[in-house]
């Protein structure tokens, strides 16, 4: 453990300090460019932005990512995290490209280059059973691996805090009511509440039995989107910017919420899924199933973003709360009923 701390340390010293002053994503773009080719040993054909802080950088020989982050202690974990999963076995994620001289640094955020993994044609999504099924297969051996990992980084990132997560949600949720009842109905969003509200207090008296285990280190965000198919199908699971420390349960119990839409909302098709199944006699796991996590979040982002008066981002949205109730529901009265 010390020896792994001691590394990120001495990566965190590593830091150019270049400051251009940003106008306009073309200039900034432009100016991205001028800087990598300068400080790379590359020869940089051109950048495009792929989201936010992340683009796609082609050379005359490659290609690879580069992703910005604000705290260079934050990349630096980033970097010896996914080399200790290689190591490890973990042959299902990509690596960081270590430069040798120089912490990659501009327009205050610190930069590294990941491996460029070509995407399949077909991308991986919940609404296929193949998809499902290998997703939570392979998050299972990414916990496999990573309950070894844990006891070297424990100091280095933090211990996972879902109740935590899930309170400020429903408190954001609840401050937006207001906005939110134009849409849906106040009938609608007080069940949603109850169900947050019962989920909570029964999760919150239940959770210790989940950390009877050995932690591992979670992924924390197990959206489709983190799961990359390469062109050869080999499956990825990508993004490790949420990593915490703490029982498996936590990314099993969001990998079910994620995928339990596709499902109908039927618990006994959640039971026939391999890793998932096991979990279903465990009382905290069914009080985290109950939280409507997805509804919670999409209504705070949709306002915390501005984007209420968007027809394009409002209607599917309101289309998910509505369409889905009464199965949700059901749902909800299904897992009750196990709690007895």
């Amino acid at each position: 453990m010390q020896a792994m701390e001691c590394q990120c340390r001495v990566m965190m010293k590593k830091a150019m300090n270049i400051n251009i002053k940003k106008g306009g994503d073309d200039f900034f773009n432009n100016r991205l460019f001028s800087y990598l080719s300068k400080e790379l040993d590359a020869n940089i054909l051109g950048i495009k932005q792929l989201r936010g802080n992340v683009y796609l950088v082609d050379t005359k020989t490659s290609r690879f990512i580069l992703k910005g982050y604000r705290d260079i202690r934050k990349l630096k974990i980033q970097e010896a995290f996914t080399s200790s999963l290689r190591k490890s076995g973990f042959a299902h994620s990509y690596s960081f490209y270590i430069q040798p001289k120089l912490t990659l640094y501009f327009q205050n955020e610190y930069y590294g280059c990941i491996e460029y993994i070509e995407p399949h044609e077909t991308a991986f999504h919940y609404k296929h059973e193949y998809d499902r099924d290998e997703g939570i297969e392979l998050l299972n051996k990414f916990h496999e691996k990573t309950i070894g990992l844990a006891p070297s980084y424990t100091s280095l990132i933090p211990k996972t805090d879902l109740v935590r997560k899930w309170q400020q949600r429903r408190i954001e949720f609840t401050k937006n009511l207001t906005q939110i009842n134009y849409f849906i109905s106040k009938e609608l969003t007080r069940d949603l509440l109850e169900w947050a509200d019962f989920s909570l207090q029964g999760f919150i008296g239940k959770r210790k039995i989940l950390e009877t285990d050995s932690p591992a280190i979670l992924h924390g965000d197990v959206a489709h989107h983190n799961f990359l198919r390469s062109k050869e199908g080999k499956l990825y699971l990508i993004d490790f910017d949420l990593i915490t420390t703490g029982s498996r349960a936590y990314d099993m119990v969001q990998y079910a919420n994620r995928i339990l839409p596709f499902l109908e909302w039927k618990l006994e098709s959640l039971a026939n899924i391999k890793h998932l199944n096991n979990w279903l006699n465990n009382e905290a796991f069914l009080y985290g199933l109950l939280y409507p996590a997805d509804i919670l979040r999409e209504w705070n982002r949709l306002l915390r973003e501005g984007q209420n008066s968007n027809p394009f981002r409002t209607a599917p949205i309101v289309e998910m709360t509505v369409s889905q109730f009464q199965q949700r529901k059901q749902f909800q009265e299904d897992v009750k009923s196990r709690l007895k």
